[in-house]
């Protein structure tokens, strides 16, 4: 049973962080066909090796968020396992931009607009902490009646 909204704030990040993962974030534009690279396929290689950056960085904020879920009864460490949420969320997207800029491919190199479900997962954790912080204060100000 969802008691608080902010468990709602927190399962529509986890939605939109998944989304962000799967669907196509940078897309080329040749004349023969059009491609389009999910989140999970931008890499960076580096002397042989593929290093997945950007699902090691989504994938950290996802079970992040959805640990956070689980935490209402440890406000204080809910609003801490927030803030390294959006901190990552937020690498997420700078290395993906980063991508974006120095990508070597033939053709014109398009920036998607599902990256906007990357500022909706932010939104998402932003309002969580926003009513995390809400409910601490809550509880602070009925023991101050007591």
């Amino acid at each position: 049973m969802i008691q608080r909204i902010q468990t709602v704030f927190l399962f529509l990040a986890v939605v939109a962080l998944g989304l962000f993962l799967w669907m196509p974030l940078i897309r080329t534009e040749m004349r023969p066909f059009n491609e389009g690279f999910p989140g999970w396929e931008i890499t960076q290689r580096f002397n042989g090796w593929i290093y997945f950056i950007n699902p090691i960085l989504v994938g950290t904020a996802m079970a992040l968020t959805a640990i956070n879920i689980f935490l209402f009864k440890n406000r204080e460490l809910q609003m801490l396992i927030c803030w390294f949420a959006i901190i990552f969320i937020g690498a997420s997207v700078a290395y993906v931009y980063y991508k974006y800029q120095t990508w070597v491919f033939p053709g014109d190199v398009v920036f998607t607009y599902w990256n906007l479900l990357a500022a909706a997962a932010f939104l998402f954790e932003i309002l969580a902490l926003v009513y995390i912080r809400k409910d601490e204060n809550t509880i602070k100000s009925m023991d101050r009646l007591r």
